[in-house]
């Protein structure tokens, strides 16, 4: 199979988005078949941080100025995608879901292949714009998703509302979830992580999180739920792995709550991929934002915590919410979770959790801990389960690999992924 897969995405920079075009490539391509990606090139794409050698990029022309590169994109890879397909005669167009544009519709049309969709959420229920633009938005994904051949979605919820929305038959929504890359995500002797990142082996336990800044990220409920476990565990240390202009307030909210702050990188878009130095002596810190890290690096900091953390907020997520990349990751080095019970994340089901019963607030499972969004005493007392059973840790860390080597690779997301395409392309 001949594939073209358009996103708006900077592949220089390695947040949701761009791994899972990448690892979804990788594997596709590990199949036997044929993929181009097209994305936006922007200055800094030169220097690429994840390793992509194994598929075909095509880096469409585009203005670094920011409130017109997105628009632009629009324009160009209508008239780049168009001419390419023409001349390559791919067998579908898999396009990254788009705002404000019907390009992927006049792309299928002009050259007469079927295109599929992938939504990584809803938009209607993420964006705050005037009622104009939302106006534009929504008749914009109408004639898209009505028109599309098939739309993928990395959760159940998203392909609910867009059926609720726009009308589109549940014959055309496939619902994959993410993935992970087994063989980057795997376990390693958690002694030699720390030694690595100059963290002492033993006399503090771990608990991390590591992702993009965004507002439904809830760093915020950890942080505040960290200033409640260390009255109880001072021996516990909080490391905070990310980025992301959303995030720059993060770092002071932790200095108001009291916390000691270790910052090893400004919060926004740093340019460095690489730890500018080893982690302090943590006796100096409770909480350290490590800033950017190299996506190389990041499987080494996961290995070296005791426990892991997603502390989604409800809201957005539980809309429509989003394939929780950063929980299939910590299962892959074999790392429990306490995370929310946010239904747009599918968590419940992650963390191994039977439906039914009356929450009480916390629900231990086989590979985590489930507690209310929203709720940081909720989520200091699912860490504080943790903390005080080592026992319990290893088991559930134990369980999250096997968990994560039947369910959730990226081979088995292609699988599935190429399965819709063949229907596609059967009726095309």
């Amino acid at each position: 199979m001949r594939l073209f897969y358009i996103n708006y995405a900077d592949l220089s920079v390695a947040y949701g988005a761009t791994v899972c075009i990448v690892e979804l490539a990788k594997s596709l391509v590990k199949q036997g078949h044929e993929v181009t990606v097209i994305v936006p090139s922007f200055r800094k794409n030169h220097d690429l941080r994840i390793t992509h050698y194994d598929f075909e990029i095509i880096f469409v022309p585009n203005w670094d100025i920011r409130f017109l590169r997105k628009i632009w994109f629009y324009v160009a890879s209508a008239i780049w995608v168009t001419v390419l397909a023409l001349r390559k005669r791919p067998d579908i167009l898999y396009w990254g879901e788009m705002t404000y544009t019907i390009t992927p519709y006049l792309v299928s049309k002009l050259t007469g292949i079927p295109y599929a969709i992938i939504a990584h959420g809803f938009a209607p229920d993420e964006l705050r714009v005037s009622k104009w633009r939302m106006a534009v938005a929504k008749w914009c994904q109408k004639v898209y998703f009505g028109n599309a051949d098939a739309i993928i979605t990395v959760t159940r919820k998203i392909a609910e509302r867009i059926h609720e929305v726009y009308g589109v038959p549940w014959n055309r929504l496939h619902p994959i979830e993410n993935g992970v890359n087994l063989e980057r995500f795997k376990p390693i002797d958690k002694f030699e992580a720390r030694r690595r990142l100059g963290l002492p082996e033993t006399g503090y336990i771990y608990i991390g999180w590591v992702g993009y800044f965004f507002p439904w990220s809830g760093v915020e409920n950890l942080l505040n739920a960290a200033k409640k476990v260390l009255t109880e565990f001072p021996d516990a240390r909080f490391i905070i792995v990310g980025h992301g202009v959303w995030g720059t307030h993060l770092s002071d909210l932790a200095k108001s709550l009291g916390l000691k702050v270790c910052q090893l990188k400004p919060l926004n878009n740093a340019p460095s991929s690489n730890l500018s130095s080893q982690i302090p002596d943590p006796s100096t810190w409770e909480v350290c934002f490590t800033g950017e890290v190299a996506n190389e690096q990041v499987p080494l900091f996961v290995n070296a915590w005791d426990i892991a953390t997603a502390p989604y907020p409800g809201g957005r997520n539980e809309k429509s919410g989003g394939s929780s990349m950063k929980i299939r990751e910590y299962f892959g080095c074999g790392v429990p979770v306490v995370t929310t019970d946010v239904a747009g994340i599918g968590t419940r089901w992650l963390i191994g959790v039977e439906d039914g019963g009356e929450n009480m607030g916390l629900e231990v499972g086989e590979r985590g801990i489930l507690v209310k969004p929203d709720d940081p005493d909720a989520f200091a007392e699912g860490l504080k389960v943790l903390l005080q059973n080592s026992n319990l840790r290893q088991q559930m860390g134990y369980n999250s690999r096997r968990f994560a080597e039947a369910y959730c690779s990226w081979d088995e997301v292609a699988r599935q992924t190429v399965k819709v395409f063949e229907s596609v392309i059967r009726k095309a």
